[in-house]
């Protein structure tokens, strides 16, 4: 009997793929759209699995001071990670201690206790009470940070399509551990396959002096723990190196951006860097030395493409955020460009639309040359009353389509769109305007980010990003004001996104997201 939980019918295709079913005694609550849920006493994992067989005949996987952490001989970098991971929840969360030991240094004879992990189907041939392991006992899912989770009574397997998958197995069994009531670290025997159908699961955050601590722990509790991907870290206002005086007093240092971005690899999450680089410039351009480079000095906000030396200076910021950040792509935002001031002022007889896909066809040219993917925010590419019930800031429907149609179609356009409704119909205008990839950008409304993420998928999206507006400046004090909700809503996002949006609305999840997030944030065992 297979409990599926909390997940929507799937295509037949997909349903040949599930595990075997097993004998159970739980019995099962009808639900919708096909679906079947778990019984109430299953955990709660979040994000949901795809798939979850619950075997009520096998007793429960205790950790005991036995257990040992099992790696291949020779482990990647990302199953160490993923074993050093275990260790330290186990620890923390159990007080138990468990040590990493590889296959080729187990005893010889019957072994239990034992937690494998291993990426793709060859599992480390290991002597245990059921007899050697040479074959997985599970699928692997064939998808890219796929795993599949098995828990009997001696042993657990957690098994990775690729290194995140390895690591998503391991989050998903530090949730199993807590599941059986007991009062001491124990899992059901269960099997779980599982993967996310939004292949990029963003966030988005600033930096600043008080950043880092702020952001290991959202890095470590948050984002890894529910299986987020990808940091966009909007950090223009850094002390660097090409300039240091335009930094403000509360700016950041590159010393501690190295370190967030290791800290993040290590937990599957990669930061990219956002550089504000046409509009919103006022940290360049706001003193009196820089005014000069504005397309309008009365008010400088966006800067004067027009001028080479204003684009020059601009590129030494650029290359030095490439350089520290080291990342598989660039993020040039180029958002609400024409929001404040004269434009076209100093660059006239050019108009917007001339001006725009100059600006960005630039930095396309100039990251492909460093074999670097551009994103960048896609609002400026669509005209509101033209996209209603979506957002643009074109300033004519006719601007909007001129920049559709002179972008570079390999550009990565992060459709921002916050409201909470059904349809959005800017994401397929994008797509039709020949855009390969497309990432729907969400804000802090429940709806928003369930509906969004949905009309993500259907799209054929690359993925979401959960967007944060509470100030340049990010510390952990945010959390202490109305923006706090920003930050409660990354649960919601990463549960809707690894899902494509599918499953209950918010209102009906089987939790509160906005107490998840304070229980994960505290870290109470």
């Amino acid at each position: 009997m297979t409990h599926c939980y909390y997940y929507r019918a799937l295509p037949a295709l997909l349903l040949l793929l599930m595990v075997p079913s097993c004998s159970c005694r739980k019995t099962e609550v009808p639900g919708v759209a096909g679906e079947t849920k778990a019984a109430k006493s299953a955990p709660l994992l979040i994000p949901r699995p795809k798939f979850v067989t619950y075997n009520t005949r096998s007793d429960a996987f205790a950790l005991t001071a036995d257990t040992v952490i099992v790696v291949p001989d020779k482990p990647t970098s990302d199953e160490l990670s993923a074993a050093a991971l275990l260790h330290r929840e186990a620890a923390r969360q159990f007080h138990c201690n468990l040590p990493t030991i590889s296959a080729g240094k187990l005893g010889a004879g019957p072994q239990n206790s034992l937690i494998i992990i291993c990426t793709g189907s060859a599992v480390p041939p290991i002597a245990s009470a059921g007899g050697k392991i040479s074959e997985p006992t599970t699928d692997v899912p064939k998808r890219p940070e796929g795993y599949a989770l098995t828990v009997t009574q001696d042993q657990v397997l957690v098994q990775g399509r690729d290194g995140r998958g390895v690591l998503w197995g391991v989050q998903t069994l530090l949730q199993v551990l807590n599941a059986t009531g007991s009062g001491s670290p124990a899992a059901p025997a269960v099997s779980i396959r599982d993967w996310p159908t939004l292949s990029l699961r963003a966030a988005h955050l600033f930096h600043g002096q008080n950043a880092l601590p702020f952001h290991k722990k959202l890095i470590d509790r948050i984002f890894s723990h529910y299986k987020m991907n990808a940091l966009f870290l909007q950090a223009e206002q850094l002390r660097w190196n090409h300039d240091p005086g335009v930094a403000p007093p509360w700016a950041g240092k590159p010393a501690d951006i190295r370190e967030e971005i290791a800290f993040a690899q290590e937990r599957g999450v990669t930061v990219y860097p956002l550089m504000q680089s046409y509009g919103h410039m006022a940290w360049l351009l706001d003193n009196d030395r820089n005014r000069e480079l504005a397309e309008d000095p009365a008010t400088p906000y966006a800067i004067n493409y027009s001028d080479p030396k204003a684009v020059a200076y601009l590129e030494g910021f650029n290359a030095e955020a490439d350089a520290l950040f080291d990342a598989r792509g660039f993020h040039i935002g180029l958002d609400e460009v024409t929001m404040r001031g004269r434009f076209p002022y100093r660059s006239k007889p050019k108009d917007f639309s001339q001006l725009y896909v100059q600006a960005a066809t630039h930095w396309h040219s100039y990251f492909r040359k460093r074999d670097k993917p551009l994103f960048m925010w896609a609002d400026m590419a669509l005209y509101a009353v033209e996209e209603n019930p979506d957002f643009g800031t074109a300033p004519s429907a006719a601007a909007a389509k001129a920049v559709r149609s002179g972008l570079p179609k390999d550009i990565i356009m992060m459709d921002w769109q916050y409201g909470e409704r059904t349809s959005f119909p800017s994401l397929i205008k994008l797509k039709e305007a020949g855009f390969k990839n497309v990432v729907a950008a969400t804000w802090y409304r429940p709806k928003n980010i369930q509906n969004f993420a949905r009309a993500a998928n259907e799209a054929g999206a690359m993925g979401a990003i959960q967007t944060t507006w509470a100030g340049y400046e990010s510390d952990e004090s945010v959390l202490d004001t109305e923006h706090r909700k920003q930050f409660t809503a990354m649960v919601l996002a990463a549960e809707y996104f690894w899902n494509g949006g599918e499953g209950p609305s918010p209102d009906k999840l089987p939790y509160d997201y906005a107490k998840i997030f304070s229980e994960q944030w505290n870290q109470k065992p």
